[in-house]
């Protein structure tokens, strides 16, 4: 069974916060959620594309009969990352499309971003996702869970 992405980022940033773990704990497990992050790429660049495939980065136009669900598994469907978070990515960066923001009620013929790996990088992370890995930078604008 396929790891989640979603899995892998609450692991890391639980265990990221100074109260659980030392210094060096959270240098490795930072690199294991970028490095998640690198592998969805990797994923993506492999998929073969289809007819019915939306590529992640991409502009889509909402046709009569889609649902979030089914573009997100057509942008994301065949890799690590839950469609759960991408269908959360794409109602936010879309919010016009969305009554209510609301997933469930998607207007046709609206033309909506579909997310980027740098897209969940910006959720992921404030910062530059090199310097979080120097050990002298300051750790405020970390993700912290809970």
């Amino acid at each position: 069974m396929k790891n989640s992405l979603i899995c892998t980022i609450l692991t890391a940033c639980l265990f990221a916060s100074p109260s659980y773990a030392d210094q060096q704990q959270t240098q490795a497990n930072l690199k294991i959620l970028l490095g998640e992050l690198l592998h969805l790429e990797q994923q993506l660049d492999a998929l073969p594309q289809s007819k019915n495939t939306i590529t992640p980065g991409s502009k889509y136009r909402i046709k009569k009969g889609d649902s979030l669900g089914g573009i997100a598994k057509r942008a994301y469907g065949e890799t690590n990352i839950k469609l759960g978070l991408v269908m959360e990515l794409i109602i936010s960066n879309n919010p016009s499309a969305f009554f209510r923001n609301n997933g469930n009620f998607i207007y046709a013929d609206k033309v909506i971003s579909i997310p980027s790996v740098n897209d969940f990088r910006a959720m992921l992370f404030s910062g530059d996702t090199v310097s979080l890995l120097n050990k002298n930078e300051d750790n405020s604008q970390w993700i912290r869970f809970p």
